[in-house]
């Protein structure tokens, strides 16, 4: 017996096939329907933000500029849906039963949606290569390889430790809005405050927690390697790490930056106190 917290609510709405032979054919349309939900929100996203950034949106920035904030809008409220449907997988039997090859029926839907996003992301950095460049597009291309092997099943009781990065990602995109609007339309006390979980939460979920988690699922892996292809479990693990480097390396240019704009504020401060 499935508890209800571990049923999937969309199972009803596949057309086709009536048997499915395994897991991809029996979610293909949760996949295909979070493609489309992130679709529409994109369309969406024009009127939103015209509506809350007015004249910034529709008149000061150019039409690249304004992809972009459409392209975020999408990205926060991915981000939001995804912390959602983690938090339940935490509690799931499976991750200390079957680590490996469990799964249940909202582990695969979480999969579905997640593998959905990723499609549209992966388009999405391919249409705007010259906006997003390689890493943004490897992160996508990485991000869907390992939801859809989950499907196999593999690894998939460890989906909410991965997706648990996205805890960062609402600071992240608010981040990006606000060093793109005019200055003073949000508070510098909000701006800080933000800033400072934009660090913790990017450093504690994607760098360290992130390596754990790669550690660990290895030390699962293991045990029943034999019963995996090597062809499978190893690309799972070096793109992992890959995800992790790239981390690192945006956790860098954060860090970069903050330092930037702290020198570049103490020196305004220095000024306006010669200045009285």
């Amino acid at each position: 017996m499935i508890h209800p917290i571990y049923d999937d609510p969309l199972l009803w709405l596949r057309p086709f096939p009536t048997e499915p032979r395994n897991l991809l054919e029996k979610h293909w349309h949760e996949i295909a329907i979070s493609f489309i939900f992130y679709q529409v929100l994109y369309y969406l996203s024009a009127p939103v933000c015209a509506y809350v950034f007015g004249s910034h949106y529709t008149l000061d920035i150019s039409k690249k500029q304004r992809i972009n904030f459409d392209i975020h809008v999408v990205a926060l409220v991915q981000s939001i849906i995804s912390i959602l449907l983690t938090l339940p997988l935490f509690r799931d039997p499976m991750w200390k039963e079957d680590p490996i090859f469990g799964h249940t029926p909202f582990s695969n839907l979480v999969s579905a949606l997640t593998a959905g996003y990723f499609i549209w992301d992966s388009i999405v950095c391919i249409q705007h290569f010259k906006m997003f460049g390689l890493g943004f597009l490897l992160h996508a291309f990485a991000a869907l390889y390992v939801f859809m092997i989950s499907f196999k099943p593999f690894c998939q009781p460890w989906i909410p430790a991965y997706l648990i990065f996205e805890l960062s990602t609402p600071f992240v995109n608010i981040n990006w809005f606000v060093a793109r609007l005019p200055e003073g339309y949000v508070s510098t006390k909000f701006t800080v405050i933000n800033g400072l979980l934009l660090m913790f939460t990017f450093f504690s979920v994607r760098i360290v927690w992130g390596l754990y988690a790669v550690v660990q699922t290895f030390a699962d892996y293991w045990p029943v390697r034999d019963q995996v292809s090597g062809w499978l479990a190893l690309p799972i693990f070096a793109l992992n790490l890959l995800l992790d480097f790239l981390n690192m390396y945006w956790f860098y240019k954060m860090v970069l930056i903050a330092k930037k704009k702290f020198k570049k504020s103490r020196s305004n401060d220095e000024e306006l106190k010669k200045s009285k």
